[in-house]
């Protein structure tokens, strides 16, 4: 079966519709840069609506930058008036954005047959212990890419 591809502004318009009704929407993952805890093509991420938790440091979020793009990415600082995001796996990228760009949140990771949630080990061992020094996010990335092409 082929792929149907889908422009970013009408897709993402239709799960900003799902989240503003109250629902859960469940998306595949694309791009690398949530490596190594969100795998593209393999996993499917679950977006739910926000609560007055959602915008906290350690928190994956759907946003829409300052460029008008849209990014899951982890939240890595969290001020009034600027949120700064960073993808799991990347080294220097960061986006900002405001608390009103801020769409969802990311509560479920599906791999197959595997769910990782929000209340998992894994999920909390990432959000607090994930590298925050780029030379250890660095060391981390260049071990987990080659393993991965073993």
């Amino acid at each position: 079966m082929g792929q149907l591809i889908i422009p970013n502004e009408i897709f993402f318009s239709h799960i900003m519709e799902e989240i503003t009704a109250g629902n859960s929407v469940r998306i595949p993952s694309k791009g690398n840069s949530m490596l190594p805890f969100i795998k593209p093509t393999k996993d499917e991420i679950e977006l739910s609506p926000l609560n007055e938790n959602s915008i906290s440091v350690g928190n994956i979020v759907l946003a829409k930058t300052a460029d008008n793009g849209y990014v899951v990415h982890r939240i890595e600082k969290a001020e009034p008036l600027k949120i700064t995001l960073r993808g799991d796996g990347n080294l220097t990228v960061r986006e900002t954005c405001n608390a009103s760009s801020i769409f969802a949140e990311v509560t479920c990771i599906y791999r197959g047959n595997k769910v990782i949630k929000k209340t998992s080990i894994i999920w909390k061992f990432a959000k607090s212990c994930w590298f925050s020094s780029p030379l250890l996010r660095r060391i981390y990335l260049g071990i987990y890419r080659r393993i991965k092409r073993l």
